[in-house]
């Protein structure tokens, strides 16, 4: 098996890396432009060429994203034309960028959805085989230049220099003498007489004893067969496997995802927020689990969509655990799931103006009779005694609706106090309602 699988540039662990936002401002970015990632506030196909140079950096490094749809110092979210973004074809883009460079530089685009913008990603992938190499000169040699090699260094694309190109070639000439060793090693456990090389681009089979053309079509589907096992699907193309087979994750994009843009929304705080209270029925809530980890704070909602994934707690928390994050949400998300006793609140005490006027609110709250246009104190006693109703109080969809409509109202405000506060009441209502 494959220790180090290629896995999908696009899944929502690696957006929430590259795209992370900004818990005071949330139209912008945290991230900067670094060695993977470069940023551009519109999309043109005709200007292409003006930073293809970035897709040879990316190639020649670890690979990279160029995201459009940002704007300059700060980076805030302003979208892309998704349809113009859109008519740029995948296979064109290939074309475009061999006929500039080899070998092949690999690309893959992206539209991501996050809130009501749509972000267009062009991901370069690393190249097996660097160093990339322009071949011949585009734009006056200003923009390219035959023979030179583009390295990213940081936040720019630059022309390599001495020491990067000598531990690119050091790399080439250690992974060849690798893969020699491994080829050779093969067939002297073999033997030489009985050992063939296939030729996966043109399809031929050579051996000691003569050689075998098998139809490109055909590769693709070659099933394997473990030495002593048979095949027992009848006409299905077979040949014998001895070692191992080395496989791809499944999250890599397959073979037809090449030929058109990927979609897909990214997940924020807000749209775990507002799905729980709206009720919606989203079909990957695993990933909404998942997304808790990535957050500003551990006090979303997420009881709600264990039960919709049909998960246990424990297959929660490993779902969480599993996550690549540094922010203290991850532990605290964890923690949660382990206890969450703390979001309850006592009953307020009957012996104070504060205690009297929260036991107010809360009579009004079961009677159905508050707004969700308060404001003030009143809002803050209500968020409170949400936390101590329990199930059989009030219906579910009261208090959603309740809540939705005092989220809508009050969160974009970034009242600190407030926000904690319809938080943890939002939670507590999850809890109750969903906790199994």
């Amino acid at each position: 098996m494959n220790k180090n699988p290629r896995v999908n540039p696009f899944s929502q662990g690696e957006l929430n890396e590259l795209l992370p936002i900004c818990s005071k401002h949330l139209d912008r970015l945290t991230s900067r432009e670094n060695h993977r990632l470069e940023f551009k506030e519109s999309f043109n196909f005709g200007s292409l060429s003006t930073y293809i140079r970035t897709a040879a950096g990316f190639a020649n490094t670890k690979g990279g994203y160029i995201v459009y749809g940002i704007g300059k110092g700060p980076h805030t979210l302003k979208g892309v034309n998704i349809e113009n973004f859109s008519k740029l074809d995948p296979a064109k883009l290939t074309e475009y960028l061999n006929s500039l460079f080899d070998p092949a530089i690999e690309a893959d685009l992206h539209l991501v959805e996050i809130g009501k913008i749509s972000l267009g990603i062009i991901y370069f992938h690393e190249s097996k085989n660097k160093p990339v190499v322009c071949k011949k000169t585009h734009g006056d040699g200003r923009d390219l230049k035959e023979g030179e090699i583009y390295y990213r260094y940081r936040g720019r694309t630059q022309t390599i220099r001495y020491p990067e190109l000598k531990e690119l070639i050091d790399e080439r000439r250690k992974h060849e003498q690798y893969l020699w060793f491994k080829h050779l090693k093969e067939i002297a456990r073999i033997g030489v007489t009985d050992a063939a090389l296939l030729n996966l681009k043109t399809g031929v089979l050579k051996g000691s004893v003569g050689s075998l053309l098998i139809d490109q079509s055909l590769i693709s589907q070659i099933s394997f067969i473990r030495e002593g096992e048979f095949n027992e699907t009848v006409g299905k193309p077979t040949l014998k496997l001895i070692g191992n087979l080395e496989t791809f994750d499944g999250s890599r994009p397959n073979l037809d995802q090449r030929h058109h843009i990927i979609k897909s929304k990214g997940i924020t705080s807000a749209d775990i927020i507002q799905s729980f209270l709206n009720a919606e029925k989203v079909k990957n809530s695993p990933e909404y689990i998942a997304q808790v980890a990535w957050e500003n704070s551990a006090f979303l909602p997420i009881y709600y969509f264990i039960h919709l994934a049909k998960l246990k707690i424990d297959q929660a928390i490993d779902c969480i655990d599993a996550q690549k994050s540094t922010s203290p949400a991850k532990a605290k998300a964890i923690e949660r799931l382990r206890d969450d006793r703390s979001l309850g609140l006592k009953m307020p005490s009957r012996k104070n103006n504060k205690g009297l006027r929260k036991l107010v609110v809360r009579e009004k709250l079961l009677a159905r009779e508050i707004s969700e246009n308060i404001t003030g104190s009143e809002l803050t006693d209500l968020l409170d005694m949400i936390q101590t109703i329990q199930k059989s109080d009030l219906p579910i969809s009261y208090i959603r609706k309740l809540l939705l409509g005092i989220y809508s109202r009050n969160f974009a405000i970034q009242n600190q106090q407030i926000n904690n506060k319809i938080r943890r009441a939002i939670c507590y209502v999850d809890l109750v309602h969903f906790k199994d």
